[in-house]
Formats: C-alpha cells, structure tokens, sequence
C-alpha cells in the first residue's frame, strides 16, 4: 500500500510501510521524509486522478542566506489532512520543517515535529565558523581545552590530548616565564 488521497474528503492515508523503521522499541520509533512525502504527493497530483483537485502542499526548497542553507518547508494546504495507519507506534518529521502535526487526524499514533526557525539543511557540524575551522572542528579543540589530559606544564611544551582517547595531541603549546602561553600547533583530525 502506498500514501493514498481520498480526493472527495482531502484525506491523505499514510501507511505505516511508508515509514522508515527508526527503534523497534517499544515503544515503536518510525521515521517519515517529509521531502519524499511531498514528492508521492507531487505525483498523486500529476495523474489523472488528481489532476482536477486543489494542490495538496506548497514546496519551499532550501535556501542560502549568509552562508547557511535553511532547510525546506512543505506546508499542506487547502483543507487537506493526514491519517497515519493506526497502530501504537511514533513517527518522527524528518527532512523538512511542516505543518504535518497540526493538518493530521488523531488515533493512536503519535507525532514528533522537529520543526525549527533555523532548521538547517545538511550538517552544521561542517559549517566553517572561523577561518578554515567547522563547528566540528571547534568542538573538538574545545573538548581538549576542557576536559583533555595535560602534560608538559609548566615548564613545556604543554600537550593536551583529546580525552576520550588520549592517543591525538590536540594542542601543543609553550609557555614563556611571564605565564604567557604560544600554541605552536593545532590538530584536528
């Protein structure tokens, strides 16, 4: 069975097959790509069937604004609603912001928005914040400034190593006699 529209009533039936198996549980975790969800119904549409109907959705793809690409917004409109297959399972909204939690008719099939202002497309732990360092990058060096075994000190050079392992120096450093330290080397691997 696939997504299926009851055109006279503008109900959108969503099999439980439809859903990606998130957690077998329990409770259950299932998983729906709103952006593939969206696609099903482009194509509903396009047939013969759907043709004479209202639109089901607006599509608002990704868009850059200063370097971050927002993610897409799928937005069900025209008195259309949503009806999940009934059973004790969740469903989490992923690939895109929606309106799916508030257009869908209850039973015992729970919803899991993750909408955001700022939902963002892709990985953000790979958005360079400061010169050639990602988020993830940060992080890392963070980590190791924090919570990184140290060797070395006072005297140097001071090694500071990553702590889940301790097996990557993350900073090294020197240290002159007024207390001032110089890092000589950053690694982030």
């Amino acid at each position: 069975m696939a997504v299926s529209i009851d055109w006279a009533t503008k109900v959108i039936t969503i099999p439980k097959a439809d859903t990606t198996l998130v957690d077998a549980g329990p409770p259950e975790i299932r998983a729906l790509d709103v952006d593939q969800f969206r696609k099903d119904l482009n194509a509903l549409q396009a047939s013969e069937a759907g043709m004479p109907f209202d639109t089901t959705h607006i599509h608002s793809p990704p868009v850059t604004v200063g370097g971050i690409t927002l993610a897409r917004v799928v937005e069900l409109i025209n008195g259309y609603t949503i009806t999940f297959e009934d059973g004790a399972y969740a469903v989490n909204l992923t690939g895109a912001n929606n309106n799916v939690s508030d257009v869908t008719n209850l039973n015992a099939v729970s919803i899991r928005s993750a909408n955001s202002g700022g939902l963002i497309q892709g990985n953000i732990s790979d958005q360079v914040v400061e010169g050639a360092y990602s988020v993830r990058d940060v992080l890392k060096l963070l980590l190791a400034g924090g919570a990184g075994n140290v060797s070395g000190a006072p005297a140097g050079p001071i090694l500071i190593k990553d702590p889940s392992t301790g097996a990557i120096t993350r900073i090294t450093a020197t240290v002159d006699a007024s207390g001032n330290r110089t890092v000589t080397a950053i690694d982030v691997s």
